[in-house]
């Protein structure tokens, strides 16, 4: 092979490096859209994810969420979430809570209290469907998901936007 051929083969294989490295690459998101909410929270949520997506009224949703707990989940917690209209804390369309304890810890196999560490549990309600909502619409909600302690203490806290698939 001759001198040219090598620095042109070289050249292009140079060029194709140059785009792998500058192209970066799409990490998948993690809180599907949430973050961490403003302030400081003991337990922090790094995994959110939920199926159906968007989620359907009259199903179940599936919601896996892990973190690290610096303080202890007791045995009373709830995970309350909130929709709001147009993402705005004083147009509130609704509000549901679960027990954190029977919706994901004892699923998964473990008892409340979770010990402070990591953990990653995976949850299954149904959603209530009720017979006055909207039918076939896609609505986008701001949403605030909080984890509380038996004394009403913010342990986690996520805002961000969610689908509701009103059938």
């Amino acid at each position: 092979m001759n001198r040219i051929n090598l620095i042109s083969i070289f050249s292009i294989l140079l060029i194709f490096a140059s785009f792998a490295t500058s192209t970066p690459l799409k990490r998948q998101d993690q809180l599907t859209g949430f973050k961490q909410c403003q302030g400081t929270f003991p337990n922090s949520i790094t995994v959110l994810t939920y199926t159906p997506n968007p989620v359907v009224l009259g199903q179940n949703v599936t919601v896996h969420i892990a973190g690290k707990a610096t303080e202890v989940i007791k045995q009373g917690t709830t995970l309350v979430y909130t929709g709001y209209f147009e993402n705005e804390p004083t147009k509130q369309a609704f509000q549901h809570q679960v027990d954190f304890c029977d919706t994901f810890v004892k699923p998964n196999g473990s008892e409340c209290p979770v010990k402070e560490g990591d953990y990653s549990f995976i949850g299954s309600w149904l959603l209530e469907k009720h017979p006055n909502e909207p039918q076939n619409l896609v609505m986008e909600f701001g949403f605030n998901i909080s984890v509380f302690d038996p004394n009403g203490k913010i342990l986690s806290c996520l805002d961000g936007p969610m689908k509701v698939y009103y059938p």
